[in-house]
């Protein structure tokens, strides 16, 4: 086998284990928005049970019972975004360089933070 055909061969086995991730990815997405959405969807059934307990409940704490999950699964949605339309992420805050495995744990803590900082500033109390 010549150096090319190995290159190919390479190159064809890198290019289909991108495309599966990025098919994988994309289905994470989509399952992740649709769940987001039935969840949603389950707060109008509260009426359904007997008694005012979790009608409340969910008025009286709702940043914290809607809020914060649908916050982790917003922070989650916009690194697998970036992550799809852009490849690994990697990126510098102050002196400090994030790549690999550490880039997007650390990114998605960063937007988790964001969105909920949001959220408690935003708050009516």
């Amino acid at each position: 086998m010549s150096e090319e055909q190995k290159t190919f061969e390479v190159t064809t086995d890198e290019s289909h284990s991108v495309r599966l991730r990025a098919i994988i990815s994309w289905v994470v997405v989509i399952i992740l928005t649709c769940f987001g959405t039935f969840m949603l969807y389950q707060l109008t059934n509260f009426h359904n049970t007997p008694g005012d307990y979790w009608k409340n409940m969910v008025k009286e704490q709702f940043p914290v019972l809607i809020g914060l999950p649908m916050a982790g699964l917003g922070a989650l949605f916009v690194t697998l975004i970036l992550r799809i339309s852009t490849g690994p992420i990697e990126f510098e805050i102050g002196g400090l360089k994030f790549k690999g495995g550490a880039a997007p744990i650390v990114f998605w803590i960063i937007c988790f933070m964001v969105i909920v900082l949001s959220i408690n500033l935003l708050w009516q109390k």
